[in-house]
Parts: structure tokens; sequence; C-alpha cells
């Protein structure tokens, strides 16, 4: 199936590179760094369905691409990129490059995931309606020539009156099949004139709401009915229909029933245009509220799973102290104890026999080496516990010294390109911070068979990115994340539940074959 095409225009390689890692396995990603840049390319592609533009960039600015693209082919869905939401640009891009949405930086991933399909199912639904507009032309035009045929060989009153029959007939029939539907339907429908005053109520809205026949919010419940928070919304998409009846997203809203309580709905509006010329405005309401009831409840399950998570990482990162701790100040001196009587031995032994005497000296010298061995390994356990170099020097110091040995103890070539983040970040954050890129080198010696890797911190703006990128073996990210119970590790868990007492957010993109690329983003202010 072809995949759907996508122009990114962006003058920052980040944003860029950040699009593609998450949307290149799903669409077809082609990319920009200006404006000009951006026409050239559309100019080339006659498929492309959706074009997502930065409003600021040296030359062209995103409206003005926008704009002339409009000119060259009004079909495909724009949408502008920004980080500025004053409310001169927002006309400007409307009014010049007829945008579809406007999105502010930084993006959410699940909001631009939303933009995006929504923006291919319009792209999709211009693409039908204007073959089957066309197709509609072409029947309309053998229907003219049938009634042209009809005229010359009927007198013009009788075709007259034999085409007003039908059509009477005709409209009884869809008057019939109409109210057969809107009876039938678990859905309100609901026709409304312009000042919102109610045409036609289903049976269905009496018995979603409980109104009666004769009641007043019944007779207009989209005017009446509506919570007062969502009543501007309502209006807008009214004076939104009249000019432009083109169909809009389902809007989420709430209607107060009879019994008082509030009915959570998603409501579709649409717009009918009468022989008559006056036009008709109708709305289709769903039933929300079992969804919304349930939405509710998984995000009440996530926030306490979240803090049961936290809160066990919390214990462990303590209990690691502790036993830290305890093998320094016990295990350590007590070896560093022996070591001392080991050669206090040693020296004895060279008042007796000379043979005896270097027997024995070579055993205890054999011995004082494992000894030491014993004593760095103790250290190193003690490292891996707890990153007491953190505490004493900050997480930029024990970064360094975590790729020293990485170094030493691996054999895959690591790119590293670091810029200082501690200083935004408490030691009890900086120890989180420690162990997420300690956990992403250890899922790439421990799983993806890579030979290179390339790690990256970098501050942008107000906004610091942590990066870990291998070429190894990759894996299915949507697999691998539905997994449970013993088959889900803890690693990527963990890292998730870090990452969000951070308060930041985890990409991971991966697929087998293509190596893995997990970017953090984290904001420089921490009091938010």
């Amino acid at each position: 199936m072809k995949l759907f095409k996508i122009l990114f225009v962006d003058d920052e390689e980040i944003n860029i590179l950040n699009f593609r890692m998450i949307f290149q396995d799903r669409y077809e990603i082609i990319t920009a760094r200006s404006g000009e840049e951006g026409l050239s390319c559309f100019r080339e592609n006659d498929d492309i369905g959706l074009i997502i533009s930065d409003q600021r960039m040296p030359g062209l600015s995103g409206t003005e691409m926008l704009s002339l693209i409009y000119e060259l082919n009004p079909d495909p869905i724009r949408v502008i990129l920004t980080a500025y939401n004053q409310v001169e640009y927002v006309m400007d891009a409307i009014n010049r490059g007829r945008i579809y949405q406007y999105i502010l930086k930084p993006w959410d991933t699940r909001e631009l995931t939303l933009v995006i399909e929504r923006s291919r199912d319009l792209y999709l639904l211009k693409q039908e309606n204007s073959s089957l507009t066309e197709e509609l032309a072409e029947k309309n035009q053998n229907l003219e020539m049938v009634n042209q045929k009809l005229l010359i060989v009927n007198e013009a009153l009788k075709t007259d009156v034999q085409r007003r029959k039908k059509l009477e007939v005709s409209l009884r029939e869809s008057e019939g099949k109409f109210r057969e539907f809107t009876q039938a339907s678990q859905d309100m429908i609901i026709l409304f004139d312009p000042q919102g005053n109610c045409i036609y109520c289903n049976p269905a809205t009496q018995q979603l709401l409980g109104y009666s026949a004769d009641d007043d919010r019944r007779k207009s419940p989209l005017t009446s009915a509506l919570h007062p928070d969502d009543q501007s919304l309502f209006k807008e998409e009214v004076a939104r229909l009249l000019q432009d009846s083109s169909p809009t997203p389902a809007r989420e809203m709430r209607m107060l029933k009879k019994d008082g309580g509030y009915l959570d709905v998603e409501i579709n509006f649409f717009c009918m245009d009468l022989e008559t010329g006056e036009r008709i405005l109708g709305s289709i309401v769903r039933d929300i509220t079992k969804r919304k009831r349930a939405e509710r409840s998984l995000r009440l399950s996530e926030e306490r799973l979240g803090d049961l998570s936290a809160m066990l990482i919390t214990a462990q990162d303590d209990e690691r102290r502790r036993i830290a701790m305890e093998l320094h100040d016990e295990f350590g001196q007590s070896l560093a104890a022996l070591k001392l009587q080991l050669r206090a031995l040693e020296n004895n032994l060279y008042k007796d026999e000379e043979c005896q005497k270097e027997k024995t000296a070579e055993g205890l010298r054999e011995l004082r080496q494992f000894v030491n061995i014993q004593i760095e390994n103790v250290r190193h356990l003690s490292r891996e516990l707890w990153p007491m170099l953190v505490d004493d020097l900050g997480v930029d110091a024990a970064f360094d010294n975590l790729f020293s040995g990485f170094l030493e103890y691996s054999d895959i070539d690591i790119d590293i390109n670091m810029e200082p983040v501690g200083a935004y970040f408490s030691v009890e954050e900086q120890r989180h911070l420690y162990r997420l890129l300690q956990e992403s080198l250890n899922n790439v010696v421990k799983h993806s068979e890579a030979k290179n890797i390339q790690v990256q911190a970098r501050i942008i703006e107000d906004v610091i990115v942590l990066a870990v990128h291998d070429n190894g073996s990759g894996f299915n990210v949507e697999a691998v994340s539905m997994y449970t119970g013993k088959t889900r590790g803890m690693g990527l868990q963990a890292m998730a539940e870090r990452v969000k007492i951070l308060g930041g957010q985890m990409d991971i993109n991966s697929s087998p074959g293509r190596g893995t690329s997990i970017v953090f983003t984290l904001a420089t202010d921490r009091s938010e």
C-alpha cells in the first residue's frame, strides 16, 4: 500500500530529525530546510497530501510558502508549526495560507499524530469527493442529454408535469427513509436553523436527555441544554458552517439532562442547503459518557501505577546506596586490614630459614595480589550499586567516567558529543539522568549487537535533548510495548518512569535491522 506523503519544512535540523524518527515508519517523509526549498519539493512531487511548515524561516515564511502552494494546488492539507501564538499570526496564516491546523512548539507527539491522521483522512476524503464530483458531473451530463431528448419528443407542459410528479414521489420516499433512519438511530439527530432554534429531534434525544416532547429544553437542546462552557464553541461552529459548509472534526461537549446531571457527548455538525435557498444546520450527537468514564479510570490507574513505580525506583536506589556504603565501609576496610596483616606476616617470615622463607613469601605475595583484585571488585560493585561520583562531582563528571568504563570493557565504537547539563538538575535528578544513560548503554551492549553508538547531549533553547543512537539489530517497538508479566523486562519501564519523574519525554524509534534511537527531552526550567 502506498504511504501517505508528508512535506515537513523547518530550518532547524533537530526538529527535522525528531519528526523523521517519530513518523518515518508510517508515512513517506519529504523534508526541506527553507520555504523556497519546500516550494520546490512540492512542485517536484504531485502527490503530497500534507504540508507541515515552521512559520519563521529565512526567506519565505511558512505562511507565504503555504499561500503559494495553495495557488498551485488547494487540495493538500496545510499545517503551521511555530512557537508564536499571537492572534495576528494565526489570522494571517488562516487568511493567506488557508491552514487546517495551527500547532505550537514544542509539539506534543500525541497531538501531532492526531493532527496528521485527521489531515490524512481529510485529504483522502477530498480526493474521493473530487472523484465522485467528476463522476456525478458525467452522470448529470448524460441525464441532461436524456432530458433534452424527452423535451424534443414530448410536449413541454406534459414533460414538466411528469417531472414534478416524479420529484414529489422521490421526495416523499426520501423523507420516509430519513425518518426511518432517525427513528432507529441510537444517536441524537438534531436539525436547527441558523439562530439555534430546533426544527427536528429524533426519539433518541428524548431518551438520552430525559425531556418530554413538550419540554422547552427538548425543543431546543443545543442552545438550552449545552454546558455554559461549551456554548461559545457551539456558536463558533454555527458561524463557521454558515460561512463554509465543509465537514469538521467531532467536538466533545456536555449536555444537561433532566435529572440535573451532564451527559458527555461527541457532536458532528453538518449543513444542508435547500432548493429555496435556505440553509439548515444539523448535528449527530453521540453519548460517550461510558468512554469518558473509562478514560478517566484509565488515567487514574496510570497515575497510580506511575506513583507506585516512582516509589519503587526511589526505594531501590535507597537500598543500593545502603549496600554500597556497607560494602565500602565494612567489607572494603576489612580487606584492607587483611592486606596489612599479610604484609606483616611476610616480614616476620624473613627471620626463619631461607628456603622456607622464600616459598612462604611467594605464596603471601600471590595472596596479596588476590586481595587487591577483591578490593577493586568491591569498588566496582559499589559504583554499580550507587553512582557516588554523581553525589561528589556531578553528573557531567559521572558521564565521563561512565564513557571511560564503557570504552575499557566494550569493543563497540562510541561517538560522544556532550554539552554540560548538570547545572540544570538537582542532585537527586542527576542520579535519575545518570541511570537513564547507563541503562541505555547497557541495553545496547546486551541486546543490539551494534558496532557503533552515538551519544549526544544538546541544549536547544529551553529544552535539553539527550539522545543515544546505535546501528544494531533494532526491535519492534509496538510489539515490545505489549509485553506483560515475565516476558516484559524492567529496563524500558524503569527508564520511562525515571523520565516521568524528571517531567520529560522519552521517544523510541526502532525497527528490526535498522538500529535504535532513544531521545530524552527535558525542560531546562525545572520549576515547571
